[in-house]
């Protein structure tokens, strides 16, 4: 079993917080996630979004933290305040792993902050849970995930083909892996 903190934890890099879901985020959750580009690179974000279903997520995030299920974690700017995006782990206990899944609204792209944010996701998870293996995943349509998952370590480990089904259209998955000695 993975030993998860009793009170959820704040990270903090040169430019971000990652830091505890709050119902706080709503409004500015609901207008970057309510993006189609956004939700395309997605699997389980819907679209359109509305503040019922930030709402719903953050209920989620918290009960599935309470469970041991995952850490999800709001990105927001370290000086400003402003929320920025979602990032978390889902932990497979039997096997001392997790899976990092991650979105950044839409005017932040390109700008190094999901970078960051992974690379402190990934030392947290391997430093103070003693993880074994952090893995990740995107579609083919957005290279710029796998670019993220490059600059943090990962590994590519392989292209489940055809593997989803979003809009009708069937799209590959590029799996991505990182073991606590590679770190």
């Amino acid at each position: 079993m993975i030993d998860l903190p009793k009170r959820f934890p704040t990270l903090s890099t040169k430019r971000l917080c990652l830091k505890i879901p709050d119902k706080k985020y709503i409004k500015e959750m609901t207008i970057l996630a309510n993006d189609k580009e956004v939700s395309k690179n997605l699997s389980s974000l819907p679209y359109p979004y509305n503040e019922e279903d930030a709402k719903k997520w953050i209920e989620s995030a918290m009960k599935k933290f309470e469970d041991k299920i995952l850490m999800s974690f709001v990105i927001t700017d370290k000086q400003e305040g402003y929320y920025m995006g979602n990032i978390d782990l889902i932990f497979s206990h039997d096997h001392n792993h997790a899976t990092l899944g991650y979105w950044l609204g839409k005017p932040y792209w390109g700008k190094g902050y999901m970078s960051e944010a992974v690379r402190e996701l990934i030392r947290y998870g391997f430093e103070v849970l003693k993880l074994h293996r952090i893995a990740s995943h995107h579609f083919h349509t957005n290279p710029a995930s796998g670019r993220v998952m490059q600059k943090a370590g990962m590994t590519p480990e392989g292209i489940r083909r055809e593997h989803f089904k979003k809009a009708e259209v069937y799209l590959d998955i590029h799996d991505w892996g990182i073991l606590r000695e590679e770190f």
